[in-house]
C-alpha cells in the first residue's frame, strides 16, 4: 500500500478535527452522564472532509 500526500493530508485533518471532539465528549463511565448530541456544524465539517478526501483520491 502506497501512502500518497493526499492520504496523509486527509488523515491529518481528520485527526485535527476529530481528536478535540472526542476529548470533549464528557467524563468517563459515570452513571448519570447525559448524552452529548453531535452538533450540526461538526457533522457538516466531517462530511466536507470526507468529500474532499474522496475528490483528492479520485483526481490522483
Amino acid at each position: 500500500m502506497k501512502f500518497y500526500r493526499s492520504t496523509l493530508i486527509c488523515t491529518g485533518i481528520t485527526f485535527m478535527v476529530g481528536l478535540p471532539t472526542i476529548a470533549q465528549t464528557g467524563p468517563g463511565f459515570v452513571d448519570d452522564v447525559a448524552d452529548a448530541p453531535i452538533p450540526g456544524i461538526a457533522l457538516a465539517i466531517a462530511a466536507a472532509i470526507g468529500i474532499g478526501c474522496y475528490k483528492l483520491r479520485k483526481r490522483n
